[in-house]
């Protein structure tokens, strides 16, 4: 009978936390002072569920997420068991500790960005030895790299197998042994009974001496993580939080490491020669999460904090370390002026807006006014060289909404679009403080925000961004509104621009957060600008016309568009010239009938009683276009010839059913059409027969639902047959070479046999990899191939020549 988790007893031998020791540590002192695996322990402290006293639900991800985060229940039953308090077991986390280090996704994870992830175990061997082998919470984060009272750089790797001493977990199944290595090495056994290293970490044989200012970092970072921000050297007058105190050692760590690497002066004497000699100098090592070991992290961290203690000397670290396009929007204020100035710059753009005088309009409030995406002209305008227009019209939106307030960047761009990517739009700011850079965009920024907030603006963006535009100018009515204007429809991309247009128009946002069924092929911020730009003017009216409709269908009185005045803002060169474009005609001939007057005297004539053959004789077009002019100005038709042919329905019924005539023999023997004689057997009442495209399931499907919808149509077979035969090549080149037809032909044969089956059957070949079945490819091949089997040894006649060939 199997125990839940919830059955705690009181343990009789209770082993105490010592100070700063970490849950998985503690866990394994007390397995190991029982002479009990850590999966028995965890039986005995209730944490997991067990049947006969033994683990039936550990796996060896459960110690690390016992020392990573536990729950209140999780500690409430360790408390009963050992009479610890449940609060002191949660200070034993790597969540707790590191409290004020955590970063999230926006998923709602624990980024692998930062700290608490901890590291594989770095350590003090003295330590080690004095504490009978229990570990310091401290010594697994990447911010520790020395013991401060044993004043040594802490070990990274295990003596005797050189790897760092927890890269694993604990096995479950295996007793510890505190002080030495459980890492697996080579020899009999895997899994939880593989061969341990048991390397003894306290007499590790190498011992670097941590010097005053190295030992003066480490109290630093420490003191830092305890109180959740930094208040010394440049955050003295205005404290900062941990976390982005954090990113900004982690940048200047990264220029220390390489000004090391690049044999340059650290300014550091007191460092020691002793420690910089065990400095890797391989500036690939030195990663966002800074260098791989301690004498690295102790020297990058130290030279960082000196320089956040002392401006000068941070302006000389950065300068010539960082690109000009290096994204240090994660930093401190404090720590972004001290860039700018190692880039040369007085302020960043950013900082020039957000200083520009604060209004009494609240962020919200201007962000209604402004839409996702900066107007195109302003867009046109401001935007710098070398930038994509999409990206900077969402940059430039959130700039004007920023400006004069203390929100940052990508809080402004919340506002407007959640989902923009903010490592691009600040991309933006920063071209705009390149040295050289054309500084009236930002005056024309500050003037357009001083605009909105005095000025009262005719659309509530807001409320446009959330409209829901699926069913936003269908297809039918582009081409209704294209056959009233006389002029070409395109074969569809016309109609997405136009499309696309009118949302851009409506909702102010990016193409990127249009409806999902829409089809956006061709479709760019680029190209749908030069179609607004070049589209006839007639055209531009309807659409206005289209959207004003959609807005009033969602209760929206407000005008399609609107921008402020570009002209009072930007020199008038600045501003973009309107370009009127014009397209082909649809019916050229008709055009000459399209004029107001011409179409009247049509109507009129018409309506005199003149038929659409004497009219068209008169105009010199043909009948078709005077009917279609006529339908245009809503005339009334007349009754068109009477019915020539009678045919009796008994007779219909004979030829077509019982005798099994043709469509076109019977309308042979009537002497009309044969879409005439279809037409009559519909009225009639009689089933049509299955045409050549009949979607009947070849029998050889048998009761399989995928087959069913596999080997309908022409030549069901020979379509399965080619599919298996390209399953064996590499491309659909060499399977079109053995079949004997055209590669464009055999792809159209796999395309229509996915589009049956529902999915694409073969990812395509690429460079050095061959073509491959897509799982649906491979169930439709196993089944295919079962079918052949059992229909060859089933069958009691003999097969058909096609069913061979499958």
């Amino acid at each position: 009978m199997s125990e839940t988790a919830g059955t705690v007893r009181v343990l009789p031998f209770r082993v105490r936390p010592l100070p700063d020791e970490p849950f998985d540590s503690w866990l394994e002192a007390s397995a190991a002072a029982n002479r009990a695996t850590v999966a028995e322990m965890a039986c005995a402290l209730g944490l997991v569920e067990q049947e006969g006293g033994r683990a039936v639900s550990a796996t060896s991800w459960m110690a690390a997420q016992w020392a990573t985060e536990l729950t209140d229940e999780q500690a409430s039953r360790l408390e009963r068991s050992t009479g610890i308090p449940a609060e002191q077991f949660q200070e034993m986390t790597r969540m707790r500790f590191a409290r004020h280090a955590i970063r999230y996704t926006r998923q709602g994870r624990i980024s692998f960005r930062c700290p608490v992830g901890g590291m594989a175990g770095r350590y003090c061997p003295e330590c080690m030895a004095d504490s009978g082998g229990r570990w310091r919470m401290s010594w697994q984060f990447p911010f520790t790299f020395a013991c401060v009272r044993h004043r040594r750089i802490l070990a990274d790797n295990c003596p005797v197998c050189h790897k760092p001493p927890r890269h694993t977990g604990h096995p479950l199944a295996g007793i510890p042994h505190p002080g030495h290595c459980h890492n697996p090495v080579a020899g009999a056994g895997t899994g939880p009974i593989a061969s341990r290293c048991r390397g003894d970490l306290t007499a590790h044989p190498d011992r670097i001496a941590a010097p005053d200012s190295a030992l003066h970092a480490q109290r630093r970072m420490m003191q830092i993580l305890s109180t959740g921000e930094g208040r010394f050297g440049i955050y003295a007058d205005a404290p900062q939080p941990a976390m982005t105190v954090l990113e900004d050692i982690r940048l200047l760590t990264r220029a220390a490491g390489a000004t090391l690497c690049d044999g340059g002066d650290l300014d550091m004497p007191e460092l020691g020669t002793e420690l910089l000699a065990a400095v890797p100098r391989d500036k690939h090592e030195w990663t966002w999460a800074g260098p791989p070991t301690a004498a690295g992290g102790a020297v990058g961290t130290t030279i960082a904090i000196a320089a956040l203690e002392d401006s000068d000397r941070a302006v000389r670290l950065l300068t010539g370390r960082l690109a000009v396009s290096t994204s240090y929007t994660g930093q401190t204020p404090q720590l972004q002026r001290l860039i700018a100035a190692s880039l040369g710059r007085i302020r960043r753009p950013t900082l020039f807006l957000q200083a520009a005088p604060a209004s009494d309009v609240n962020p919200e409030d201007r962000a209604r006014k402004v839409p996702a995406q900066l107007w195109d002209e302003w867009t046109s305008a401001l935007t710098p060289r070398r930038i994509n227009s999409d990206v900077a019209a969402s940059a430039l939106a959130a700039a004007v909404v920023f400006t004069g307030t203390r929100l940052t960047h990508s809080a402004a761009l919340a506002l407007l679009d959640s989902t923009a990517p903010i490592r691009q739009v600040t991309h933006v700011m920063r071209e705009l403080g390149r040295p050289g850079a054309d500084t009236p965009a930002l005056a024309a920024i500050l003037n357009l925000a001083a605009y909105l907030d005095a000025h009262a603006t005719p659309i509530d963006y807001a409320r446009r961004r959330r409209l829901d535009c699926t069913d936003l100018l269908p297809e039918v009515d582009w081409q209704r509104l294209c056959a009233r204007l006389n002029v070409q429809p395109g074969a569809g991309a016309r109609h997405r621009h136009a499309r696309a247009h009118l949302y851009r128009a409506i909702t102010g946002n990016s193409m990127r957060l249009a409806p999902e069924g829409w089809d956006a092929g061709g479709l760019s911020p680029r190209t749908v600008t030069t179609f607004t730009m070049t589209m006839p003017d007639s055209v531009r009216r309807e659409l206005d016309e289209v959207g004003r409709a959609f807005l009033l269908s969602r209760g929206i009185d407000e005008p399609l568009s609107w921008a402020p005045p570009l002209s009072t803002h930007i020199e008038p060169a600045a501003a973009r010239s309107n370009t009127v474009g014009e397209w082909a005609t649809a019916r050229p001939v008709r055009g000459a009938l399209d004029t107001p007057s011409r179409r009247r005297e049509l109507i009129a004539q018409h309506g005199e009683g003149a038929t659409t053959y004497e009219l068209a004789r008169r105009a010199g077009v043909s009948r078709q276009t005077v009917s279609r002019v006529l339908a245009d100005g809503n005339s009334t038709p007349r009754r068109g010839r009477p019915i020539t042919f009678v045919i009796d329905e008994d007779w219909l019924r004979e030829r077509y059913e019982k005798e099994g005539m043709t469509l076109r023999q019977i309308a042979a023997l009537v002497g009309c059409s044969a879409p005439t004689i279809a037409h009559r057997i519909h009225a009639a009442g009689i089933a049509m027969r299955p045409g050549p495209h009949d979607r009947t399931p070849h029998p050889l499907a048998g009761q399989s639902r995928l087959l069913q919808r596999a080997l309908v149509g022409r030549h069901p077979i020979e379509r399965a047959r080619r599919f298996l035969t390209a399953t064996q090549h590499d491309n659909v080149r060499a399977a079109a070479a053995t079949i004997r037809t055209t590669q464009s032909a055999l792809s159209a044969q796999l395309a229509s046999l996915g589009a049956d089956v529902g999915g694409d059957l073969f990812v395509p070949a690429a460079r050095n990899r061959p073509m491959r079945l897509t799982p649906l490819g491979e169930r439709l091949a196993r089944e295919l191939r079962r079918a052949r089997a059992t229909d060859l040894h089933a069958q009691t006649t003999s097969p058909t020549e096609e069913e061979k060939a499958l």
